[in-house]
């Protein structure tokens, strides 16, 4: 119970502080998550035994299972209905990477980051493997963060502006 109440209290903290970044101007969350996904192979053995990769980069969803497909397809409709998102993807053999931009208001950045996080986490064909972004305050970059689908890590000025604040927060 008190692990829930800390994890919650870090995430409304991390809020305030990006909140108090922003100064009620509007940020853009620049996002990027890496998806995995089971049973999808990327090499093959040839009749010498040696390893031969496949390591196409495409820009449609392709020669993946029909349900990713479609789950991540449907995750990337709903970002843009939801926040008008900007979203570009590119697709591997055993890997899918997308690439967001939201505009938002300061206020709600948090609000919006987890809930594209917890849309992303509801994919039950593919894994969310990978984490990683940016707020940015007109052309300067103001956050940072990392992380997987189980930590983030999230780097931003301390108010003063000479110190940086490094916060862990649990997805």
């Amino acid at each position: 119970m008190m692990q829930i109440k800390l994890g919650f209290e870090e995430w409304r903290r991390l809020g305030k502080e990006i909140e108090r970044i922003a100064q009620n101007d509007e940020l853009e969350l620049i996002i990027s998550m890496t998806f995995g996904f089971s049973g999808v192979e990327d090499n093959e053995e040839s009749e010498e035994g040696e390893i031969e990769e496949k390591h196409e980069h495409h820009h449609q969803l392709t020669e993946l299972p029909k349900e990713v497909i479609e789950e991540l397809g449907e995750f990337m409709d709903s970002l843009k209905t939801k926040y008008n998102a900007k979203i570009d993807h590119h697709v591997h053999g055993d890997h899918a990477g997308i690439v967001i931009s939201v505009v938002i208001n300061g206020k709600d950045a948090i609000n919006v980051f987890r809930n594209m996080l917890d849309d992303a986490k509801g994919c039950e064909n593919c894994i969310l493997a990978g984490i990683d972004g940016e707020f940015h305050l007109g052309n300067d970059v103001s956050v940072i963060f990392f992380g997987d689908s189980y930590k983030l890590t999230f780097i931003l000025p301390a108010q003063d502006g000479r110190r940086l604040i490094i916060n862990e927060v649990n997805t």
